[in-house]
């Protein structure tokens, strides 16, 4: 890529502060807070600024499937909303995988509310074949897809199928994608039995922020993006 030409506008979409300073993207990204509609606004407004060449969802997502790890990074082939099922870029989703020693494919489902029971992430796999959940992908796919841009994922898995996570480490969660530390604080201090759950979140949550680092400095600054698509 020659020095004149323009590099491209990759909106990356996250659901945490933690995961878009994890990004590094030069500050086009759309952080999620654990909402759909919030990244599609984020991205209409990115869009409507000046035009975007492609969407990327990218940081961390909980385990449907057994046998996946804390830490075990995953490139999706197709982003499950509801009944639709929306493919990903084929190039640059092979391209993900290969820069990721652990990649694997499958479909990512995209929900609206935490799945933290074990039970529930069962039913989830065995009812849509769904490998791993997260709340943001759906949103960007949907406006990747009405505005025909390239998409794609990378994630990291965090909780595993058998992991339930508590109710104090979802009070820390904040719309804007920041952590509320003594919103998990009180949590716990009324229910104090969470700790030893809270601290087996913690360490899958830094497996999979280290995997995560691991594979986005082998992805290079654009994500593959430039190589590929």
């Amino acid at each position: 890529m020659s020095s004149e030409t323009a590099e491209p506008r990759i909106a990356i979409v996250v659901g945490m502060k933690s995961e878009a300073r994890l990004a590094d993207a030069g500050g086009l990204v759309v952080v999620g807070g654990g909402s759909s509609a919030r990244v599609e606004a984020g991205l209409a407004q990115f869009h409507e600024a000046k035009p975007l060449q492609a969407v990327l969802s990218f940081g961390v997502a909980g385990g449907l499937a057994p046998g996946l790890r804390p830490g075990d990074l995953f490139a999706p082939t197709a982003v499950l909303s509801g009944s639709t099922a929306f493919a990903c870029h084929q190039g640059w989703t092979r391209h993900l995988a290969r820069s990721a020693s652990k990649a694997g494919h499958g479909t990512l489902l995209g929900v609206d509310e935490p799945i933290h029971a074990p039970e529930r992430k069962r039913g989830l796999h065995k009812q849509t074949g769904a490998v791993a959940v997260d709340m943001e992908s759906h949103g960007a796919a949907r406006f990747a897809y009405a505005n025909n841009l390239p998409f794609a994922v990378f994630r990291a898995i965090s909780d595993p199928q058998h992991r339930a996570i508590p109710s104090a480490a979802l009070a820390g969660f904040k719309p804007d994608g920041s952590t509320d530390v003594w919103a998990v604080l009180a949590a716990l201090a009324r229910n104090p039995g969470q700790t030893a759950a809270l601290i087996a979140t913690a360490r899958d949550a830094k497996a999979a922020f280290d995997a995560l680092l691991g594979g986005r400095r082998r992805l290079g600054r654009l994500f593959g993006f430039d190589q590929i698509v």
